[in-house]
């Protein structure tokens, strides 16, 4: 039986359509479905400008892809945080997540979002599509960024850097040490995965002198272990992603967003992956944003969001 994939088209003012309509061809002929959600007016109006929106459009139309749409008759803007497309965007990702909990699709994609504008839309406690999609499953969850073989964990992700440090302790670094452990096994394959966690501090505190965080950290390690997985840390932060050490560890859990997603997003943004873990179902979208710099130019670059896709039908494969 094949199995259908969900897709969340993002918001209308920003590049998420466009990456979609670019991505989806190459995908016609495997083996999964796909049901969209968004407004069905942006790919007509792409289509007006790009002669390469017919292909996508056209297998729309003619029922390769299913498409539910969300928008009305409604004229969006391009470019700029608008509430009305926030609110599109919001009902998008709930419609195919609910997609998802119906059983109806197997996986999640996702494209980007304005945080902004779906606050400025009435939904004010929307922080990311983790956070949101954590309560919408009732699940607990670990944000992973990947590019390949390079893979980072977070335990912290949309909140100020000030609040940090309330976060290290080792009961809450210890369920992302497990649920990257199980997804790295699950979803990715790895037999034997090996974690490397990051410290907090400079010189990962210097025993104490510039901080004391690392011990909840080591902690955490210590619990992990016993569980029967292999942490190593915490690595001072500053070398922790030299080639040598990429090479040694299947993935990292980093303290903080920018700490884990710096580098990641350097050596890897035009291929990068988000994924959720501690979801029923794989979640996936591209690594950046809405860029409203280059929307409606047909210029964006949709290898990221041709890798969220992959590799959701990648762990569906696996999982058989």
């Amino acid at each position: 039986m094949r199995k259908k994939i969900a897709i969340s088209c993002g918001d209308p003012a920003g590049i998420g359509y466009e990456v979609v309509a670019k991505s989806l061809p190459a995908f016609a002929e495997s083996d999964f479905d796909f049901v969209l959600f968004g407004a069905a007016g942006i790919f007509k109006r792409l289509a007006e400008k790009f002669d390469w929106v017919h292909r996508f459009w056209d297998m729309v139309r003619g029922g390769r892809f299913e498409f539910v749409d969300l928008g009305g008759d409604s004229d969006f803007p391009v470019g700029r945080i608008d509430p009305r497309c926030g609110e599109v965007a919001f009902k998008s990702i709930l419609a195919a997540a609910q997609t998802c909990l119906r059983g109806e699709a197997k996986g999640l994609v996702t494209a980007p979002v304005s945080k902004r504008a779906i606050q400025l839309a009435g939904h004010p406690d929307f922080f990311g599509h983790t956070e949101f999609l954590g309560k919408i499953f009732g699940a607990e969850t670990t944000m992973m960024l990947f590019s390949g073989n390079f893979r980072v964990a977070l335990v912290t992700t949309h909140i100020p850097i000030r609040r940090v440090p309330d976060f290290i302790t080792a009961k809450n670094i210890l369920p992302h040490l497990v649920r990257t452990d199980d997804a790295l096994r699950r979803w990715f394959g790895i037999k034997s995965p090996k974690i490397g966690v990051l410290a907090l501090n400079p010189h990962a505190g210097e025993s104490g002198a510039i901080g004391d965080e690392e011990t909840e950290i080591s902690a955490a390690i210590d619990s992990a272990r016993r569980r029967g997985i292999s942490a190593e840390g915490p690595l001072v932060p500053d070398v922790a992603f030299l080639p040598a050490l990429r090479e040694r560890y299947d993935a990292y859990l980093a303290m903080y967003h920018d700490q884990g997603l710096i580098p990641l997003k350097t050596l890897g943004f035009d291929t990068g992956v988000n994924i959720t873990l501690g979801l029923p179902v794989p979640r996936t979208s591209p690594d950046h944003g809405t860029a409203y710099d280059i929307a409606g130019k047909g210029i964006a670059n949709p290898q990221s969001f041709s890798a969220a896709v992959r590799t959701v039908m990648d762990i569906l494969k696996n999982l058989q």
